[in-house]
């Protein structure tokens, strides 16, 4: 018997530590897709956010504004009832006084208010003095307005001391007090 040579084929293994990997061009395509469409789902989430922000921060100042309204309001409400104005009676103001206190830089920023003025209502307007008091129907108190005022108005008693064949007596009139406050804008 004729022995055969037996040839064993020896595959060098290749190394595995200089492996290359081998993705087909398909699963590329299909994870480079896949991230741009994660890169746009990210950006329209901002987007929506940012657009929610900013009804947000308009509703904001629109609520900042409606609660200085509400303050200004309350702070007129209050002031005819304060010993500067008041003449004794609920929502009375003294014009006696007014008349002192007209145009008096030291009661700036004295009220949270911006400007501050009273008015008699159904007469021609006439800013008051000390020369034309009592034949006039507006008092100034002070005003700081820089133009970006909001004015709220409240009605009044205005009522001063009079004398008639020997009696005093208060003369009342119906009159109005305006407050002015710094009106909110969105920046």
């Amino acid at each position: 018997m004729a022995r055969k040579k037996v040839q064993f084929k020896i595959q060098a293994g290749k190394n595995q530590r200089f492996l290359v990997p081998q993705f087909s061009k398909k699963a590329q395509f299909k994870i480079q897709e896949m991230s741009f469409m994660l890169l746009a789902v990210v950006i329209f989430f901002i987007l929506a956010l940012l657009f929610f922000l900013m009804i947000k921060y308009r509703g904001m100042y629109s609520e900042a504004g409606m609660l200085k309204k509400e303050k200004t309001i309350s702070t007129l409400s209050n002031l005819a009832e304060t010993a500067e104005f008041s003449c004794g009676s609920p929502f009375c103001i003294d014009t006696d006084r007014l008349i002192v206190m007209n145009n008096r830089e030291a009661y700036d920023g004295f009220f949270p208010l911006v400007s501050l003025s009273v008015r008699k209502l159904g007469v021609e307007e006439v800013e008051c003095n000390e020369n034309n008091y009592p034949d006039c129907s507006f008092f100034r108190v002070y005003d700081n307005a820089g133009g970006n005022e909001e004015i709220v108005s409240t009605f009044v008693s205005l009522c001063r001391k009079e004398q008639k064949q020997g009696y005093w007596y208060d003369k009342c009139e119906l009159g109005e007090i305006n407050g002015g406050f710094e009106r909110a804008q969105a920046k």
